[in-house]
């Protein structure tokens, strides 16, 4: 008779992504997983097929949760130019937090992974894209509302907008919180 599932699974890609991001994807072995997941070795393999799997099945659910983050919080925002500083002010103050894990997950797992693996290499230009997209919608949203000018290039400013928020990750491993305020306020001029 099998045995039936005893944890939840949601739980496990947390405890994973935690792992994972604090010591990336190499330096993590299958005793680290086992020892910080919680579950055995067989039900890892049963549930999640492999490392990298479960490395990919994390990945994706911290993808949807960020960008579906971002994309929730930009919709409240009516000005655009304030609704961008308040994104990035609450994400200085959150990466600034003692405890909290050092960069972005992703950002991380770009720097560590990207193209070592060309299907995994599709899946990051594809969280950059759809980073991308919410930032050009809600700029969109900022021209229509007469907030930004309509002779901007709305792409190449939402991949600008992507890469400080990357940047922002990278250099809060270094510098201090008025330094990236001072750097958020200098990047958002790009709308003038």
């Amino acid at each position: 008779m099998a045995r039936s599932k005893q944890f939840n699974t949601e739980e496990v890609l947390e405890k994973a992504i935690r792992l994972f991001w604090k010591q990336g994807f190499h330096a993590t072995s299958m005793e680290d997983l086992v020892s910080m997941l919680g579950i055995n070795r067989a039900s890892m393999y049963n549930t999640f097929g492999s490392k990298q799997a479960l490395f990919e099945q994390a990945v994706e659910m911290y993808k949807n949760r960020e960008i579906n983050r971002i994309a929730d919080f930009l919709y409240y925002q009516l000005n655009v130019r304030q609704g961008l500083a308040l994104l990035f002010q609450g994400q200085i103050e959150r990466v600034s937090e003692k405890d909290a894990p050092k960069g972005c997950f992703l950002v991380n797992t770009i720097n560590e992974m990207g193209t070592s693996n060309a299907e995994f290499d599709a899946t990051l230009k594809t969280y950059k894209a759809e980073y991308e997209t919410v930032f050009y919608n809600y700029l969109k949203y900022g021209v229509e509302q007469g907030q930004i000018s309509p002779y901007k290039d709305l792409g190449t400013l939402a991949a600008n907008l992507f890469a400080f928020q990357s940047g922002l990750h990278v250099m809060s491993k270094i510098s201090n919180q008025e330094e990236l305020k001072k750097v958020s306020t200098s990047v958002l001029s790009i709308l003038d």
